[in-house]
C-alpha cells in the first residue's frame, strides 16, 4: 500500500501544479513571446517584470488548495504589477484570479469568499478607472467583473456543498457500519437481560423450593405438596414468558410477511442505533396490516428515515400511520385510506451544518435541495402512485423540519399511472442557490454589455428581452423542462422588437447571438437535473430548433427573405436547415456534458443511499439473526426443561422436578455465557453446548437422572416452605453487564 500512496500523492501534486503551468506558459508565449518574435522593442525591465509576475502567479495558484486566500491575493498582486506592462501581458493571468477565487469559495466559509470577492471587485474597479478612458467602458467592465466574480463564488459554493454532502454521507455510512458491527453484540446483551429477568428467577425458585422440601420431607411432609404446586405454577409461568419472548425474537423487520407495526418498529430501532430519535405511532387497526399497501408504507418510511438521517442527523422523527379521519389533526381522505406522516424537527439539518461552516443558509429546505438529488422523493411518490395514492413532501408548516405525507387506499387496483413529466409538477418557487442567481445575472448582463458597446441608447429597451431570457434560469434545477420552454419563448422578444422597429438590427442580432447562452444553460439543466439520458435527449433537438426558428424570424424581420420575391420561402428553408445543423452541434455537446455530470451525480448518491440503507438493513438483519438463533436455543433446551418441570410436578415426582429445574438452569447458564461472548460483525458464534446439553435439533425428551456438578444447587439453610421462597445461593446466572 505504501508505494501506491506515494504514487497517489505524486499524481495529486501534478494535478495541483498542472493548471498554473498551463495558464502561465501560454501567457508568456503570447507576451512577451509574440513581441520578441515580431521584433518589437521590449525593454529589460518589462521582461523581468513579466517573469516575476509569472513566478508569483504560478506559485500562488500552486498553493490554492492549502492556502486559497493567499493564492488569490498573490495573483491579484501580480495583476496590479501588470499595470506597468502592456494590457496583453496579464490577459491569461486574469483567469488565474478566477481559479483562485473559486478555490476560496470551495475551501473557505461563505463570509470569507464574499469578502474577498467584494474586495477584488473594488480593486478591479480602481484599476479600470486608471486604465480606461471612457466612463461607460469603466462601468461596463466593472459590471462584467462583478458578475464573473459572483458566478465563480456561486459555483464554488455549490462545489463546497457537494463535497460537504459527500463527507456527511461517508460519516453516516461509517457510523452505520460501526453500528452494524455492534448490532449482534447489543442484541445479545439486551436479550441476556430479558432472559435473566424472565426465567432465571422462576427456575431458581423451583430448585430452592424442591431441594428444601426434599431435605425436610421426613420432618415436614406437607412441604412436598406445596413444593409440587409451586413448581407447576412456576413452570407454567416460565413457559408462558419464554413463549412470548420467542415470539418477539422471531419478528424480523426484513420479513415481508410480518405485520406492519413489527416491521416499522424494527426499522425505527435500526435507525435509532444510528443517532435518529424515531417515535412510531401505528393505529391498532393497521398494526397487523400486510400486503402491497404495507410494503409501500414500509418503503416510504424507510426512505424518509434515510433522508432524515442524511440531512437532519440526531433529529426527532415522528412516524404516524393511521386511517384517514381518525386521530388528532387527521385530514379527510378516501374511505379506508391509510394515512402516513413522517415529520422531523430539523435538528442539525440546516444547510450550514452540511457545509461545515456553522452558517444557516436557507434552512432545511435549502440544505435538502442542494444536497439531495430529488430521487428519494420521486421514489416515494412512485410507490404511492403505484397504488393510486398520493404523496407530498416539503417543509413543515408548523415549525422547522421536513414532512412527508402519503395517502394510500387499502384496497386498490394495480398501478395505472406513469411517471410522465414529473418536473412539470415541481413547485415554481422555493429557496434559490447562489450559483443560480449568479448564472441568471450573467446571462442577462452579458448581452446588455454588448448592447452598451454597440448602441448605448438602446440599452434600456434591450433590458426587457435580456432579463426575460435569463430570469427563468433561477429555477433550472427544480423545473428544467419548464425553464427551457420559457427561455425559448423569451427568445422571440428580440425578433418581435425588431419587427416593430423597437430595436435596431444590430442590437437584435447581438441579443439573439449572446443570449443563445441561455438556451445552452437550459439544455444543460435538462440533461443534468431532469432525469436519465434516455428521457432528456430530445432537449438538444428542442434547443436547436428553437434557436433556428428565432434566427429565421430575425432574418425575416430584417428583410433577408425579400432578396428574391419568388425564392423567399426557399431561402428561409435553406437557412433553416443550415442553422439547425450549426446549432445542433453545440447543443449536443452541452447536453452530453450535462448528461455526464447528472449521471455521475446520481450514481454517487444512489451508491451512498444504497450503502447506507444496506448497512442499516444488515444491522437489523444481524440483530434478528441473533434473536432467531437464541429463540431456537430456548425452544430446544430451556422450554423443554420448563415443560418437564410442569409434567413432573403434576406426576408428583419432586426429585424429577428438581433435576429438570437444574437442567433448565444449566441450559440457561450456557446460553447466557454464549450471549456474553464478544464476536465481530457477521461472525455470530453459536452457543456452547456443555455435556449436559443437547444441540437444539434434539428430539429426545429424556432428562438426566442427576445434573452435573456444575449445575447442582448448594443446599440452602433450613427454611419454611412458602409459595414464593427467597432464593439462596444457587445456580442463577450472573448478572449480565450492559452492552458496550
Amino acid at each position: 500500500m505504501y508505494p501506491f500512496r506515494i504514487i497517489e500523492a505524486d499524481m495529486e501534486r501534478i494535478r495541483n501544479w498542472l493548471l498554473p503551468v498551463l495558464l502561465v506558459i501560454p501567457q508568456l508565449a503570447y507576451w512577451p513571446g509574440r513581441a520578441l518574435r515580431e521584433g518589437e522593442p521590449v525593454g529589460t525591465a518589462p521582461l523581468v517584470t513579466a517573469a516575476v509576475i509569472a513566478v508569483v502567479v504560478t506559485a500562488g495558484l500552486g498553493v490554492r488548495r492549502s492556502r486559497p486566500v493567499a493564492a488569490a491575493l498573490a495573483v491579484e498582486a501580480g495583476m496590479l504589477a501588470g499595470l506597468l506592462l502592456p494590457e496583453d501581458a496579464t490577459l491569461l493571468h486574469s483567469l488565474g484570479l478566477l481559479v483562485a477565487l473559486y478555490s476560496v469559495a470551495v475551501r473557505r466559509p461563505g463570509r470569507t469568499a464574499a469578502a474577498l470577492g467584494g474586495s477584488l471587485a473594488v480593486v478591479d474597479t480602481v484599476r479600470s478607472v486608471l486604465v480606461l478612458d471612457s466612463g461607460l467602458e469603466t462601468v461596463g467592465e466593472t459590471v462584467v467583473n462583478g458578475v464573473l466574480y459572483l458566478t465563480v463564488v456561486g459555483l464554488g459554493r455549490s462545489r463546497r456543498r457537494w463535497l460537504a454532502g459527500r463527507r456527511a454521507a461517508a460519516r453516516d455510512l461509517a457510523r452505520a457500519e460501526a453500528e452494524r458491527g455492534r448490532a449482534a453484540t447489543t442484541e445479545r446483551g439486551r436479550l441476556a437481560r430479558e432472559l435473566h429477568d424472565v426465567s432465571a428467577h422462576h427456575l431458581t425458585s423451583v430448585v430452592v423450593t424442591a431441594d428444601t422440601a426434599l431435605r425436610l420431607a421426613g420432618r415436614r411432609p406437607e412441604l412436598t405438596g406445596q413444593a409440587l404446586r409451586f413448581a407447576a405454577d412456576s413452570g407454567r409461568e416460565t413457559q408462558a414468558a419464554l413463549h412470548r419472548l420467542v415470539a418477539m425474537m422471531r419478528t424480523s423487520a426484513a420479513d415481508e410477511g410480518s405485520a406492519l407495526e413489527e416491521r416499522v418498529d424494527g426499522l425505527a430501532a435500526g435507525f435509532a442505533r444510528l443517532g435518529l430519535r424515531p417515535a412510531v405511532d401505528v393505529a391498532p387497526e393497521l398494526a397487523a396490516l400486510t400486503g402491497p399497501v404495507a410494503e409501500a408504507v414500509f418503503g416510504i418510511v424507510r426512505e424518509a428515515l434515510t433522508n432524515a438521517l442524511r440531512y437532519a442527523p440526531g433529529a426527532v422523527v415522528r412516524v404516524r400511520i393511521r386511517v384517514t379521519g381518525t386521530g388528532p389533526g387527521a385530514d379527510a381522505g378516501p374511505d379506508g385510506a391509510v394515512e402516513l406522516t413522517v415529520e422531523d424537527d430539523g435538528a442539525a439539518g440546516d444547510a450550514g451544518a452540511a457545509e461545515g461552516d456553522g452558517t444557516r443558509a436557507g434552512g432545511v429546505l435549502a440544505g435538502r435541495q442542494r444536497l439531495g438529488s430529488g430521487r428519494g422523493t420521486a421514489g416515494m411518490r412512485e410507490r404511492a402512485t403505484a397504488l393510486d395514492g398520493t404523496l407530498t413532501a416539503g417543509p413543515r408548516t408548523g415549525g422547522p423540519g421536513w414532512s412527508v405525507r402519503a395517502l394510500l387506499p387499502r384496497a386498490t387496483a394495480l398501478p395505472t399511472a406513469s411517471p410522465g413529466l414529473r418536473t412539470l409538477r415541481h413547485r415554481a418557487l422555493g429557496s434559490l442557490d447562489l450559483s443560480d442567481a449568479a448564472i441568471t445575472l450573467a446571462v442577462a448582463v452579458f448581452p446588455l454589455f454588448v448592447v452598451i458597446v454597440e448602441s448605448p441608447a438602446e440599452t434600456a429597451l434591450a433590458c426587457v428581452p435580456a432579463v426575460a431570457r435569463g430570469l427563468p434560469l433561477l429555477w433550472r434545477r427544480r423545473a428544467p423542462w419548464a425553464v427551457l420552454t420559457a427561455v425559448l419563448a423569451a427568445a422571440w422578444l428580440a425578433p418581435l422588437a425588431l419587427a416593430f422597429g423597437l430595436l435596431s438590427p444590430t442590437v437584435a442580432l447581438s441579443l439573439a447571438a449572446v443570449g443563445g447562452v441561455a438556451e445552452c444553460v437550459a439544455v444543460y439543466a435538462v440533461a443534468a437535473f431532469a432525469g436519465p439520458a434516455r428521457v432528456t435527449w430530445p432537449a438538444m433537438a428542442v434547443g436547436a430548433i428553437g434557436l433556428t426558428l428565432t434566427s429565421l424570424a430575425l432574418a425575416a424581420a430584417d428583410g433577408i427573405a425579400e432578396l428574391k420575391d419568388d425564392g423567399g420561402f426557399g431561402l428561409l428553408l435553406f437557412l433553416g436547415v443550415v442553422f439547425g445543423l450549426v446549432f445542433l452541434l453545440p447543443m449536443a455537446g452541452v447536453w452530453g456534458l450535462g448528461a455526464a455530470v447528472g449521471t455521475r451525480r446520481e450514481r454517487v448518491r444512489a451508491w451512498e443511499d444504497h450503502a447506507l440503507t444496506t448497512a442499516v438493513a444488515a444491522a437489523v438483519a444481524e440483530a434478528y439473526e441473533e434473536r432467531r438463533r437464541i429463540a431456537v436455543e430456548l425452544r430446544g433446551e430451556v422450554l423443554r426443561h420448563a415443560g418437564e418441570v410442569v409434567a413432573r410436578a403434576e406426576a408428583g415426582d419432586l426429585e424429577g422436578v428438581a433435576a429438570q429445574a437444574r437442567a433448565g438452569l444449566a441450559a440457561m447458564r450456557n446460553l447466557l455465557a454464549a450471549l456474553r461472548e464478544v464476536t465481530g460483525p457477521g461472525n455470530v458464534r453459536g452457543p456452547r453446548h456443555g455435556p449436559e446439553e443437547r444441540p437444539p435439533h434434539t428430539t429426545s425428551h429424556e432428562s438426566p437422572k442427576e445434573a452435573p456438578p456444575s449445575a447442582r444447587t448448594p443446599a440452602p439453610a433450613p427454611m419454611a416452605a412458602s409459595p414464593s421462597p427467597s432464593p439462596s445461593p444457587s445456580p442463577a446466572p450472573d448478572p449480565v453487564p450492559p452492552p458496550g
